[in-house]
């Protein structure tokens, strides 16, 4: 520490050895509380970001798993879905009555296509929490956790949480290993 320092803050003089200026308390430049300081930011922001990385593996986590589980059933069963559908009486009179053409096969395209989208969607989430869980590619697990939002569209409740986890997830670029600032 050099002899003749003078507070950043205030601008009064600082007699060797000071940890904090008496005039302002403003930690004095260089001194070790300044070090001890950066220190423990620096350790607070390491786990600020690990917290951050629990929530989004949990919703990454709660929500891939069980659409691709829910779409690879649904995909499955699809044909007899839309067969049980189509030999309803109740829902032929409602085709009868709101002057529908449909076909058994549009029923089942129809629960095929939302099956495709939401095992697409699942898969994509699951990508994303893989690059969230190994902490690499950062640009992938934003990208596809937004496409996992989009494929989404039909559930506003899995949008805006699918929306709200990819901005989470732009949040925490510097706990990525790839994308991580040098070490000092």
């Amino acid at each position: 520490m050099e002899d003749n320092k003078f507070c950043t803050g205030c601008g009064k003089p600082l007699e060797p050895g000071m940890q904090f200026c008496p005039q302002c308390g403003k930690v004095v430049s260089g001194s070790q509380t300044e070090e001890e300081m950066k220190k423990e930011a620096k350790e607070f922001g390491k786990a600020l970001l690990d917290v951050r990385r629990s929530w989004l593996l949990f919703f990454l986590g709660i929500y891939a798993i069980p659409a691709i589980i829910a779409a690879a059933i649904a995909l499955a069963d699809a044909p007899a879905a839309a067969s049980a559908i189509w030999s309803s009486t109740e829902f032929q009179d409602w085709l009868v009555s709101h002057g529908y053409h449909f076909t058994q096969m549009d029923i089942q395209n129809y629960f095929t296509t939302g099956a495709s989208l939401a095992l697409a969607s699942g898969i994509c989430a699951l990508i994303s929490f893989i690059c969230v869980y190994l902490r690499k590619y950062w640009i992938i697990a934003v990208a596809a956790c937004a496409i996992a939002s989009v494929l989404c569209f039909w559930s506003i409740f899995g949008l805006f949480i699918g929306i709200m986890v990819t901005f989470m997830i732009v949040g925490a670029k510097d706990g990525f290993v790839d994308t991580a600032a040098p070490a000092e």
